[in-house]
């Protein structure tokens, strides 16, 4: 996490994404979050409260992860001071700083994949570390080098589930 951030900006795995998040998810994609491992929030300090401001999702496919579900609570942004807006965006934004964090904690896996059709999410999450694959909107982060054969085999196995 960024100097910049701390003391008021964290991300941690929560086990509960009702409580911390199902408002937020509820708005985003108008239903509940997934009751399955693994859930994701920033929190920040607003006037000494602690709010979730964003909220990501990584479901386990043998050895992958499937990231999806990821949402940004923009009220939540826009209560913070400026100079702490300035901050986030200084360090990439709530998104990245998210992805970020969860690729760190889930380096154990050959690779993380995630959909984005979304132009300006596309560009965030590229700037976190996913890569584009050669199938429209499945984008790829490799934790650990891997031989290429063995990478176009795990991206072959992923895009046969389609969107996710």
């Amino acid at each position: 996490m960024p100097e910049a951030l701390a003391g008021w900006f964290r991300v941690v795995e929560i086990d509960d994404a009702q409580a911390y998040a199902g408002a937020l998810f509820a708005r985003c994609f108008r239903a509940v979050p997934p009751d399955f491992p693994r859930h994701y929030v920033a929190r920040v300090d607003v006037g000494g409260e602690e709010r979730t401001i964003g909220y990501v999702h990584y479901s386990r496919l043998d050895d992958v992860y499937l990231c999806g579900g990821m949402c940004i609570d923009d009220r939540v942004l826009r209560r913070l001071p400026s100079e702490r807006r300035a901050r986030l965006k200084a360090a990439g934004g709530i998104a990245e700083q998210m992805l970020r964090y969860t690729f760190a904690e889930l380096a154990h896996a050959k690779a993380i994949f995630g959909h984005v059709g979304d132009k300006r999410a596309g560009r965030v999450v590229l700037r976190a570390g996913f890569r584009p694959t050669e199938v429209e909107h499945l984008i790829v982060f490799w934790p650990q080098r891997m031989p290429a054969i063995e990478q176009r085999a795990l991206i072959e196995r992923v895009a046969k589930l389609g969107p996710f």
